[in-house]
Parts: C-alpha cells; sequence; structure tokens
C-alpha cells in the first residue's frame, strides 16, 4: 500500500492538518469528533474543533464544490497549507467557500480565484469579514 498522498481530497467530509496530511471522515465531522475525544478536549462540533486544533474542516461535493472552516485567514502557515490544498485539487476544484472562525459571512472564490498563488492570496484578503458580534 502506498502513503497517501498530501493535501489530496476525496469527495465527502475530510480534516486537514497543517503538515497536509489528509483524514478522511466516513460520515459527518461531528460524528468523528464524539468518536475522538482525546484530539481535542472538551469539543462537541466542528467550529469548536477547529478552533483548538486548527485543522481544517473540508467538505468537497459533487461538481468541485468544496466548503472549508479555518481558524483563521491571516496565519502565514494556514494560508500557505490553504494554498497548497487548493492547488493540488485545481483539476478537480470549481468553486470554494471558506468560513472563517469568529468572523460572519463568508468567502466565495471561483476558480480563477485560485488558479494561482498571487491570485489566491488577494481573493483571501480581498472580502471584508465582519467579527461576530457574539
Amino acid at each position: 500500500m502506498s502513503p497517501a498522498q498530501l493535501f489530496v481530497l476525496a469527495h465527502g467530509a475530510s480534516w486537514i492538518l497543517p503538515d497536509g496530511r489528509v483524514i478522511k471522515i466516513p460520515g459527518f465531522h461531528s460524528s468523528w469528533i464524539a468518536s475522538h475525544p482525546s484530539i481535542a478536549p472538551g469539543a462537541t462540533n466542528t467550529a469548536e474543533f477547529v478552533a483548538k486544533t486548527g485543522w481544517i474542516s473540508a467538505v468537497l461535493h459533487e461538481a468541485g464544490y468544496l466548503e472549508l472552516i479555518v481558524r483563521s485567514r491571516e496565519d502565514e502557515r494556514l494560508k500557505n497549507c490553504l494554498w497548497s490544498l487548493l492547488s493540488t485539487n485545481l483539476p478537480i476544484l470549481q468553486k470554494v467557500v471558506i468560513l472563517v472562525l469568529g468572523t460572519s459571512g463568508c468567502l466565495v472564490m471561483e476558480k480563477e480565484s485560485f488558479s494561482s498563488k498571487e491570485a489566491f492570496l488577494e481573493a483571501l484578503a480581498s472580502v471584508p469579514l465582519e467579527p461576530d458580534k457574539a
């Protein structure tokens, strides 16, 4: 058996670790979190888990639609991780929606927004997101 390739997505839910490892989830993130309580003690949902671990929640839908939940869009390591994820999967992606914890709204990127690193970084920074009022 060959080792898994870094940053390579499959349809459905996954966790993306900062080093590029992808953990494929056989169902929903919440069920996986409940069965792995020692990774992020006290986390009961995807947002809490992402906040505690810094992992990226990913769901790849049919037709190349990717939903991501991230802890921050300012962290350089996370930006590099996101770029590696998108550039590795570019042939299968059409649209990416990024939810950033602690903010209202989301980033929506069409394929041209992540076809180069420069375009990606510009798109990542360009959409103003308001802090949550919680």
